[in-house]
C-alpha cells in the first residue's frame, strides 16, 4: 500500500501525467480539469485537493514536463560524452532536439496563453525561473571539450541558444518546415566558435568577468 506520502505522490503524478497527455494531444484550449480527472481515473474533487485552481494545475504540469525533458537531455548527453563527443556543438544540437519535443511545444502553448491570462502568468513565473536555473546548473556540469569557455561564456551561450531555439520552435508551430532549426543550430555553433577564438586570454586564465547578480534574465526557458 505504501505510506500516505507515497500515495499522495503517486496520485499527484497520475494527475500530472494525465494533464501532460491532454495538453500534448489536444492543446491548451481543449484542456479541462474534467478531462484531466477522467484520464487519471479520479474525481474532480480529488484533483482540486492537489491543485486548487486550473492555473495551479497547469503550472505544475509545465514543471513536470520540464523535469522530464531535462532528464532526457542529461541521459542523451551522457551517452554522447561516453562516446567522446562532448562538444559545444553536440550540446546545442541536443538542446534543439529537446526543444522540438512535442511536450516542450505543448509547454510553449501555455507560455503564449499567459500573455493575456494574468493568473496563468503568475503561476508560471516561478516555474520558468526555476527551469532557467536548472538549465544553467546542467550546463555548468557538462563535461565539455577543453577550452569550451568559462562561466560567463556558458551563461551567454545558454541565453543565446535557448532564446534562438525557442524562437525556431515557435516558428515551426506556425510554419511546418524543418530548415529554420538547422540554420539556427549551425549559426549558434559558428558564433560559439568565433566567441571562443576571440577571447583566448580569458579562457587561458579562466577568469570570468563579473556578473550583475540582480540583472533580470528575460525570455522563455
Amino acid at each position: 500500500m505504501g505510506t500516505q506520502a507515497e500515495r499522495r505522490h503517486s496520485t499527484q503524478t497520475r494527475l500530472l501525467d494525465a494533464a501532460s497527455a491532454c495538453l500534448v494531444e489536444s492543446g491548451y484550449a481543449a484542456l479541462t480539469t474534467t478531462a484531466v480527472a477522467q484520464r487519471a481515473g479520479l474525481s474532480q474533487g480529488a484533483l482540486f485537493r492537489y491543485f486548487p485552481s486550473k492555473p495551479d494545475l497547469l503550472a505544475a504540469t509545465v514543471e513536470h514536463l520540464f523535469a522530464a525533458l531535462t532528464a532526457r537531455y542529461e541521459a542523451r548527453f551522457s551517452k554522447v560524452a561516453a562516446a567522446g563527443g562532448a562538444t559545444v556543438s553536440a550540446a546545442i544540437g541536443l538542446l534543439a532536439e529537446v526543444l522540438d519535443d512535442p511536450r516542450y511545444l505543448a509547454a510553449l502553448e501555455l507560455h503564449t496563453a499567459a500573455r493575456t491570462d494574468a493568473r496563468l502568468r503568475a503561476s508560471l513565473d516561478s516555474v520558468v525561473h526555476r527551469h532557467g536555473e536548472n538549465l544553467r546548473r546542467l550546463a555548468y556540469g557538462l563535461p565539455l571539450e577543453p577550452g569550451a569557455g568559462d562561466r560567463q561564456f556558458l551563461d551567454d551561450l545558454i541565453d543565446l541558444a535557448t532564446l534562438a531555439l525557442q524562437g525556431a520552435a515557435v516558428h515551426r508551430m506556425a510554419v511546418h518546415e524543418t530548415r529554420a532549426p538547422r540554420r539556427v543550430i549551425a549559426a549558434l555553433t559558428r558564433l560559439a566558435g568565433l566567441a571562443r577564438a576571440a577571447q583566448p586570454s580569458r579562457l587561458a586564465t579562466n577568469s570570468p568577468r563579473p556578473r550583475h547578480k540582480n540583472k533580470p534574465r528575460r525570455g522563455l526557458r
